[in-house]
């Protein structure tokens, strides 16, 4: 069942296009990639408008914040409107940066997954991260509550997700910047005032990115602070995952098994073929917990035999999990270059 709240983006699914759409030849080189792509991989339409929506949202709070950085004088500098902005960044090719598209496809998940899975949720018990801020732990009780408001910004008047600047890493948040004041430059007159400006606006929003404001920078701190609390145990992991909590999920099994956040996300999101029982084996995860992790997440995941994941959990040996612990543990940019190497 999914839930009620993705339809609300639907509209954005579709970006308003000219009446006379391309058609016939005009359109096959896109229809061809279109067509052939693996079905497994594709974008539904929820997942589309969702992220569609963040992006739009993302682009227009940096034009904001790079104009309202702006001498006077300047008033021209945006004026033919976000959407036009927009269309020309689509349009260029600039957004098309794997570090960003992946970060919109992962909050895609998160919510995807959460909705599904809440649905589940027993009525009447606070949320798993609202019940910390009443914890008789004050630094735990301080990190939940600054969670809780950081989840909070990050939704918009309809609950949907929303990406916030600080969300970016840096790499990103640079790239994004100099596009947005870049797309903001074109339709004016050549002026090199203009470009002083404008990049000089952009730099001041660059100088005030704070990766430590990032949400999985605060879900990690809060993973650190239960672990230091010796909370981290196998019912807060089936706590979590039966609440929805599939962000804070994939930090928790990532902290205790000692290895990238971000792989242990991958292996939770595509469970398939052995990927989600090899990461809580990783984690030290008991079988219960395990098949419970399977059950929970399994049919969301890609799990279509339950039984045969169980199966290659039994089957994982110790100095297998120590093998691609230590595999996990390798700098990516190694890794990608040993890949590259090897053909």
């Amino acid at each position: 069942m999914m839930s009620e709240e993705w339809p609300i983006a639907a509209q954005a699914a579709d970006r308003p296009v000219d009446p006379a759409r391309r058609a016939g030849l005009a359109r096959l080189a896109t229809v061809r990639r279109d067509f052939f792509l693996d079905p497994r991989a594709r974008m539904s339409e929820q997942e589309r408008a969702l992220m569609t929506a963040m992006l739009d949202d993302l682009i227009t709070t940096i034009a904001d914040e790079i104009i309202a950085g702006l001498k006077d004088g300047l008033d021209s500098i945006g004026g033919d409107g976000h959407d036009a902005l927009i269309a020309r960044l689509w349009a260029s090719g600039l957004l098309d940066r794997p570090g960003l598209v992946a970060l919109l496809l992962r909050r895609a998940d998160e919510q995807r997954l959460a909705s599904s899975l809440v649905l589940r949720q027993m009525p009447g018990r606070p949320p798993l991260v609202q019940r910390w801020v009443a914890d008789s732990d004050g630094e735990l009780a301080a990190c939940a509550m600054a969670l809780v408001i950081a989840r909070g910004r990050r939704r918009d008047r309809y609950g949907q997700g929303r990406l916030l600047f600080d969300d970016l890493p840096a790499e990103e948040a640079v790239a994004l910047v100099q596009a947005v004041a870049a797309g903001l430059r074109t339709p004016l007159p050549a002026h090199p005032a203009i470009d002083r400006a404008l990049t000089a606006g952009a730099e001041l929003l660059l100088a005030r990115h704070d990766e430590n404001e990032r949400i999985d920078a605060l879900l990690a701190g809060l993973v650190r602070l239960l672990e230091r609390d010796g909370r981290l145990d196998d019912a807060l992991v089936v706590d979590a995952a039966g609440e929805g909590e599939v962000a804070l999920l994939s930090a928790m099994l990532a902290r205790r098994g000692g290895v990238p956040e971000a792989r242990a996300w991958d292996h939770l999101i595509a469970g398939e073929d052995g990927r989600l029982v090899l990461l809580a084996r990783l984690a030290g995860i008991a079988r219960g917990t395990a098949a419970r992790l399977v059950a929970e997440l399994g049919a969301l995941t890609g799990v279509s035999d339950p039984a045969a994941e169980m199966a290659r959990f039994d089957a994982l040996g110790e100095q297998g999990i120590e093998d691609q612990r230590g595999e996990w543990r390798l700098p990516s940019a190694y890794r990608s270059a040993r890949e590259t190497l090897r053909g």
